[in-house]
């Protein structure tokens, strides 16, 4: 049923998708401006840092930050403010930076938010960065680029990427690394959430290791069933507490 709804959500406008109740906060550094959303009456229990691709938030995380929202962990979107036709615009978000969810935790502990309990999701580049920076917090990566990926010791981390995608080799590599797990997704290539990709030819994106750029094609399925298997996974690591039943 909860994949039923997801894929609802998918279809609906960004009006509908803006209409769930979320609250726009300033935050220190690079994470610049923070979109948080809890359930009904939540508690300050545990929360997920989700770090956007190189070119920011782009719609992507609204199925993810549901699927959390579903079992009682709140969710801090980054990736909100860059100003992309300013001459002096970078490359790359700031915001999909390991800094900036350092910057957003820290920002999220003075809120009340538990330390112990706060997590990390990126989406390519984002994911990359939190890979390679490690630290304590617990790290989801979606399709990080594993071509020359070294993740820093002593991170725990969940590796998801399209099977058909360039370098899933590499991805498979990784999983010998301590505490590390991978998983592939048969079929699929990268970027399968991407709302840019729903068009028939695709929608080329930023290779997060830097190589040239990828077509990558919305699968609105395993979109919802990631985001499913992202909250679960995020759910037992950071001990939450089920908010609505599915």
């Amino acid at each position: 049923m909860r994949r039923v709804l997801c894929l609802l959500m998918l279809l609906a406008t960004p009006a509908l998708a803006a209409e769930r109740p979320a609250e726009l906060h300033p935050l220190p550094g690079p994470a610049t401006l923070g979109r948080l959303l809890t359930g009904k009456d939540a508690p300050r229990g545990p929360l997920v840092i989700l770090l956007p691709d190189a070119l920011g938030d782009d719609g992507r995380a609204e199925p993810y930050a549901e699927a959390l929202e579903a079992r009682g962990i709140a969710s801090l979107t980054l990736g909100l403010s860059m100003d992309w036709d300013a001459p002096d615009a970078p490359a790359v978000d700031p915001a999909a930076s390991a800094a900036a969810a350092d910057a957003a935790a820290a920002w999220a502990m003075t809120e009340g938010f538990d330390p112990a309990r706060i997590g990390v999701l990126g989406f390519g580049a984002g994911g990359r960065a939190a890979l390679e920076a490690g630290g304590a917090m617990p790290v989801v990566a979606l399709y990080p680029g594993c071509p020359g990926l070294r993740v820093a010791p002593g991170t725990r981390a969940l590796i998801l990427h399209g099977a058909d995608a360039p370098g899933a080799a590499e991805c498979a590599a990784l999983a010998g690394t301590p505490n590390v797990a991978v998983q592939a997704l048969p079929g699929v290539g990268h970027a399968w959430d991407a709302p840019g990709a729903l068009w028939p030819a695709g929608h080329l994106l930023r290779d997060p290791a830097g190589g040239p750029l990828i077509r990558a094609r919305l699968d609105l399925a395993t979109t919802c069933a990631v985001a499913e298997a992202v909250a679960d996974h995020l759910e037992a690591a950071l001990g939450a507490v089920r908010a609505v039943a599915r």
